[in-house]
């Protein structure tokens, strides 16, 4: 409890935390690598709706021109003409007279005129959807414009100098190729958008110095990145297990740090029973909890391993156990003798007994809390020097905590930039209210050194299942599974009977 009373403390005066842009520019460079995709599907998604859009409701606009010479009896200029050209079309009578001409009701399109400015020269512009019909309204208008200035300006004459004839759309290409590109500058400005979002409330731990400020725990050591080779299928001989030979050194030697660690710990306070947790699933909980049992055992040690992370049992994926056999919840539930389930592990020195997760049927994971479970944690303790369990993530379900009731102590896995610090503490102070002694955290996947570790797994080897193992339970909805709980204790035969 003094663990989760200082942590506590230690939250409520936290500072508000400020941006830091270097972290900010790495979070976007991590966004921009894990999100490109995103980036490029909207760019191509918004490009082609654009595109199609466009397409579909583009209206052509064919424009008839021709520039004319303007001579006047009373030496009326082309820039006189053409500021009287919009009081002659706003007061009807040059378009009266065209669609007169051409026999229409009104004149379809519109009329404009500019002037070159210090010549003589005039340009009249009809614009319409019929590139026929818009030859048709400047022909006309290039007779009877005269006519009509006539009654303004005097005697006018019209010297075509250059016409276009029936005009095509030359705007087509341009417009629609300039749909798309504009559509893909949106969708690509969006995705660089929810990028920033991304880096901005990603907000992940990405070092110890952040772990020291938030936690009041033990630095137990960090496990260095591996990089690792893509296959096609798993095998042991690429899984991240002190049970592969070709596992790195470097590997090895991070887990040797953080047992000696643990060991002196544990020596120190005569504990025997060690819980190994996280926050949330995909940390490396159950890789570190199955290396760190092998590399006690090796050291000489009885050492059995229980995987209580009933809902989502993974330790035989570390161990390459591909025989099925009786589990924790068949033991609880007097289903298999203790004896018949721990398996034991060919080692070079030492001994190491692994009790699998075995099957869940939705049920086994009710027992964690009960006084079975209790007594069988006590039987397990007289048959081995150091018990390991592996456990559900402690800040996203109330197994771990729970369960600590009758453990001595846990260590606690946080995995490099993967975590927020929020899920951190959530689950740190679930565990403590426990009462059970943490010893401190692994810095688990630590990229932020130079030291790098060169492996052959095919991933971090952390065999998760993301949330779908857990979803149905929600954050502490197996608590009310404990309240009935069973009392029970062990028979010769290491059968949990009830009293």
């Amino acid at each position: 409890m003094d663990d989760y009373k200082e942590t506590s403390g230690r939250e409520s005066q936290a500072e508000p935390e400020l941006i830091d842009i270097t972290e900010f520019l790495l979070d976007f460079y991590h966004g921009v690598i894990k999100l490109w995709w995103l980036v490029v599907g909207l760019a191509l998604i918004f490009a082609v709706k654009s595109y199609f859009s466009v397409t579909t409701n583009y209206v052509a606009n064919y424009v008839a021109s021709a520039t004319v010479s303007v001579t006047s009896a009373t030496g009326s200029s082309a820039q006189d003409m053409a500021q009287v050209f919009p009081y002659i079309l706003t007061s009807g009578v040059l378009g009266d007279v065209v669609a007169e001409d051409l026999g229409l009701e009104s004149v379809p399109g519109s009329i404009d005129a500019e002037a070159d400015e210090g010549t003589n020269l005039l340009t009249i512009s009809v614009s319409g959807n019929d590139p026929q019909m818009a030859y048709n309204v400047l022909t006309s208008v290039l007779e009877n414009y005269p006519k009509v200035a006539e009654f303004v300006v005097g005697e006018t004459k019209l010297t075509v100098l250059d016409e276009t004839g029936i005009p095509s759309d030359t705007k087509r290409v341009e417009v629609i190729r300039g749909s798309y590109k504009r559509g893909a500058l949106k969708g690509a400005v969006i995705g660089f958008a929810i990028m920033m979002v991304y880096a901005l409330t990603r907000r992940t731990v990405k070092s110890k110095k952040e772990l020291k400020k938030q936690l009041n725990l033990m630095d137990c050591g960090s496990v260095p990145y591996i990089r690792t080779k893509k296959r096609k299928k798993a095998t042991f001989n690429n899984s991240l297990s002190l049970l592969n030979d070709r596992i790195s050194q470097g590997y090895v030697e991070a887990i040797r740090k953080i047992r000696i660690k643990v060991m002196k710990e544990m020596a120190e306070k005569k504990y025997k029973t060690l819980l190994v947790t996280s926050s949330i699933p995909g940390e490396g909980k159950t890789t570190l909890a199955a290396n760190l049992a092998i590399s006690i055992a090796k050291q000489g040690k009885k050492v059995i391993l229980v995987d209580c992370d009933m809902r989502n049992p993974s330790v035989a994926g570390v161990m390459n156990e591909q025989e099925k056999h009786p589990g924790l919840g068949a033991v609880l539930k007097k289903q298999a003798t203790l004896k018949d389930a721990l398996v034991p592990i060919e080692l070079s020195s030492g001994e190491l007994q692994v009790l699998y997760g075995g099957e869940d049927d939705g049920e086994n994971t009710k027992l964690l809390g009960t006084k079975s479970m209790q007594a069988l944690i006590q039987v397990l303790k007289k048959q081995a020097d150091l018990v390991v369990l592996d456990t559900a993530p402690s800040g996203l379900l109330a197994d771990a905590p729970v369960l600590a009731k009758y453990v001595d102590a846990a260590v606690y896995v946080i995995r490099y930039d993967y975590t927020k610090m929020r899920q951190i503490r959530e689950g740190v102070q679930a565990l403590a209210m426990s009462g059970i002694h943490i010893i401190g955290y692994v810095f688990n996947g630590d990229n932020s050194s130079r030291s790098r570790g060169y492996g052959y797994g095919y991933g971090y080897g952390y065999g998760y299942k993301r949330y779908s193992s857990y979803g149905s339970y929600g954050r502490y909805g197996s608590y009310g599974h404990y309240k009935n709980a069973e009392k029970g204790s062990q028979d010769k035969d290491g059968r949990v009977i009830k009293d």
